[in-house]
């Protein structure tokens, strides 16, 4: 199921082929994986695996390509919304995304853990970065303070997830939606002139 609610027909072999090649990326290198070690934890065949796969790492790939791909649909929706005051607040295509990575939380914590796959986040890094331009194209200012300032918020949105996640996953989405937004967009709503004399919490809070 994608993150809109549209189909994408998945087979329960291969649910429980996936659930078992994250369960060993958890202590297990992707290239040390073994087929043999994945088919007994999924209870499947050697040659179901290969009806399904043809490799420990296309099962990573596609579970990668899966979540960014409903990522990219969520940003589309995004895009679709006027820039403004209600960034500050928990937007619906944050908190879906937020839910997005809940749902899937034990693979995305293996998948950036030590045995993991080190261009996930790059890939993810730059899925965002690339939508969240796009979200400030209309807003006045220099390109070049733009592009350093979301190199240095997206640092920061993969860390505060990644905390989340391992942390405090007890957290509702909704708060951590609510996080990300204000940390993204408060300072394109500041009065400079009162900024520099009183600082202010980006949370609203006095």
């Amino acid at each position: 199921m994608t993150a809109w609610g549209y189909d994408k027909k998945r087979d329960s072999a291969d649910e429980r082929i996936e659930d078992a090649v994250f369960s060993l990326m958890r202590t297990t290198d992707i290239p040390d994986i073994r087929v043999a070690d994945v088919c007994h934890g999924a209870g499947v065949s050697r040659s179901t695996f290969y009806r399904h796969f043809d490799s420990v790492d296309q099962v990573v790939k596609g579970f990668e390509m899966d979540l960014l791909a409903n990522m990219h649909d969520i940003n589309g929706y995004a895009l679709k919304a006027r820039f403004g005051l209600a960034e500050l607040d928990p937007t619906p295509t944050m908190i879906r995304r937020m839910e997005l990575l809940q749902e899937r939380r034990d693979k995305i914590v293996a998948l950036n853990g030590p045995h993991g796959d080190p261009q996930f986040i790059h890939k993810a890094t730059v899925l965002m970065h690339d939508h969240f331009r796009d979200r400030l194209a209309d807003v006045p200012g220099s390109a070049d303070y733009r592009d350093f300032y979301l190199a240095f918020v997206l640092a920061g949105h993969h860390n505060v997830i990644q905390y989340w996640l391992e942390e405090r996953p007890d957290t509702p989405p909704e708060k951590v939606a609510g996080v990300l937004n204000r940390l993204f967009y408060a300072p394109f709503f500041l009065d400079e002139s009162r900024a520099r004399t009183s600082p202010t919490s980006p949370f609203g809070e006095k």
